[in-house]
């Protein structure tokens, strides 16, 4: 069996991964889903502390990523060892250095921002109604809401390094919606496999885990 890692992104936890795990499972892999939240108590040294409790679940020949988690996937490959990274509709590292927050989540960031200085829970982000519309699934909806929390405020302050090596021979991009067609575009013009296109959903990867399994193969 091969041994996968699933890695949330910092704005939610590890339940929006749960039914691709699940799939990923049935199809006889072995697939291990670590809570890295307790990463991001404070933003200082967050990504270290995200990689090595990533490393606690053993090693791994596929890591997978989501989302936000996209920027730390070769730090992640890195620790445990994988030969293959594969990014879901989620953010490119840089090339090389250091990865900087995009203009856009930076400039958000300011009107999330609570009287204790931290950002809202994502979950919280689309109004009363947004949410639920995002997730119709009451229980796997109420999952993820259980999860949620609040990052630091200066959390986008911190850039990400990009290990001088990693495994980028084994990367490879998948699309699930419109929002990634530059993250796309860019893992293609890496060199990179790039599978699906813009015509599903970002949470997909939770509402229709078979069709993410299926580009997987």
């Amino acid at each position: 069996m091969a041994r996968w890692l699933l890695v949330h992104p910092p704005l939610l936890g590890p339940a929006v991964l749960g039914p691709l795990a699940d799939v990923l499972r049935s199809r006889g892999h072995d697939v291990a889903v670590p809570d890295l939240r307790s990463a991001l108590d404070r933003s200082a040294g967050w990504v270290d502390r995200w990689s090595a409790a990533a490393a606690l679940m053993g090693p791994a020949e596929t890591v997978l990523g989501f989302s936000g988690a996209g920027v730390t996937l070769p730090a992640v490959a890195v620790e445990v060892g994988a030969f293959r990274v594969v990014w879901i509709d989620a953010h490119l590292p840089a090339r090389a250095g250091e990865t900087v927050a995009d203009d856009d989540i930076r400039a958000r960031i300011p009107a999330l921002l609570g009287p204790d200085g931290r950002i809202a829970d994502w979950t919280t982000w689309w109004g009363p109604d947004g949410f639920d519309e995002l997730i119709p699934d009451a229980d796997l909806r109420a999952a993820v809401r259980a999860e949620g929390h609040r990052l630091p405020g200066d959390f986008y302050d911190v850039p990400v390094p990009v290990p001088e090596r990693w495994p980028e021979d084994g990367a490879r991009y998948v699309q699930l919606s419109p929002a990634y067609d530059d993250a796309a575009a860019e893992a293609q013009a890496r060199g990179w496999p790039v599978t699906g296109g813009p015509d599903g959903a970002h949470l997909d990867v939770a509402t229709d885990p078979e069709r993410v399994a299926d580009l997987l193969d």
